[in-house]
């Protein structure tokens, strides 16, 4: 018969397990760096190159990124979608990629607020040509929430907020528990299936290779952004239906646009605070294509 265990041992057992385990992911090196970085009241420092989202730039906190994408004028090309796909070291086995588009009906409203489920249920993204007469398109990814469900239920860190309203993902913390894909209701996160496949002529220095069993997603191009390009989608957008820019500069182009034009985003009632907003600027979704 197993003896039974009181309360306190019950407690020492388990805080000996997760130790175990912690250890056994980031070894004890990690662990007396993390321990420095606390003890200083930051992060831990950084003493090797990390698999991480945003390595080698630095997040300002007093910018605020927002994408504001004109659905009037978007004609579901889908070259954001690819450029996406080759500036971010994304492989063939990551489906569907990180930006989707959606081919809507006409009569699904422009201002309506569709959800994912409308979405899913009433129009789709396997169509072949386009822009079509009655149909108008909705890009779609992650959007960068302010009130991020992933970050909460991420029991690492590894998905995180940082100073400048990106959601990022340090792989190297990352577990591939998947919680965050269950947490995010827009379905803009990934999972590594198999051993990602990019040739070599084709990688992108700026960008990690993430590796088999990490969760992935948009970035927003932080790589870019902190530099000050705009993300590859917005520049190779051939009607300028995607802008980007920091909301809290009252000058930026974001900031205008949202200041002189009805706008929406996706789930607000979630209260998730999305940081795409959907404009109509564009008219050419009324009447022929």
């Amino acid at each position: 018969m197993v003896d039974r265990i009181d309360r306190r041992q019950f407690i020492k057992y388990l805080g000996g397990l997760v130790g175990a385990i912690f250890l056994s992911r980031y070894g004890p090196q990690s662990v007396v760096a993390l321990a420095a970085g606390e003890a200083a009241g930051g992060a831990a420092p950084q003493t090797a190159r990390r698999v991480a989202d945003g390595i080698g730039t630095v997040a300002d906190a007093s910018q605020h990124f927002n994408l504001v994408i004109d659905v009037g004028a978007c004609i579901g090309c889908r070259r954001c979608q690819w450029a996406c796909k080759e500036e971010n070291n994304t492989p063939d086995s990551i489906s569907p990629p990180w930006i989707e588009v959606f081919e809507m009906k006409q009569e699904m409203s422009v201002t309506g607020e569709p959800s994912l489920e409308d979405l899913r249920r009433g129009d789709t993204t396997s169509y072949t040509d386009s822009p079509r007469e009655g149909r108008w398109y909705l890009p779609a990814q992650c959007n960068h929430c302010d009130n991020p469900p992933c970050v909460k239920v991420c029991p690492t860190g590894a998905t995180y907020k940082d100073k400048d309203g990106l959601v990022l993902v340090d792989y190297e913390r990352c577990i591939g528990c998947r919680f965050c894909v269950v947490a995010c209701p827009y379905s803009a996160r990934r999972f590594n299936w198999l051993v990602p496949q990019v040739p070599p002529e084709k990688v992108n220095p700026l960008v990690p290779l993430r590796p088999v069993g990490v969760v992935e997603k948009c970035t927003f191009c932080v790589h870019r952004v902190r530099r000050g390009k705009l993300p590859r989608c917005v520049e190779v957008c051939p009607v300028g239906a995607r802008h980007f820019g920091d909301i809290n500069d009252p000058e930026s182009e974001v900031s205008k646009l949202l200041r002189s034009n009805l706008s929406f985003r996706l789930l607000e009632a979630l209260n998730t605070k999305p940081q795409i907003a959907y404009i109509t600027r564009g008219k050419k979704f009324i009447g022929k294509a």
